[in-house]
């Protein structure tokens, strides 16, 4: 994979330093933290999300969900 550069300031420089990796490992495995955190933080909403729905709306929703199955598995 070709390399870049990027500018950052010796304060960060440093704390990547004082991490032990090497700069891309610990870019790579702070950017996979930060991913991940974010994808549980959006999953947690979405929960959040559908279970402010009332019964009536999961279960429509839920039809919805079923039918589009069916249609795809030729039932």
């Amino acid at each position: 994979m070709p390399h870049t550069s990027i500018k950052v300031t010796t304060q960060t420089r440093d704390r990547i330093k004082n991490l032990g990796g090497k700069y891309e490992e610990t870019l790579t495995e702070a950017l996979d933290l930060l991913e991940a955190a974010r994808f549980w933080a959006q999953a947690e909403e979405g929960k959040r999300w559908l279970e402010s729905l009332t019964a009536e709306e999961r279960d429509e929703r839920r039809a919805r969900h079923d039918a589009v199955d069916q249609a795809f598995s030729g039932r």
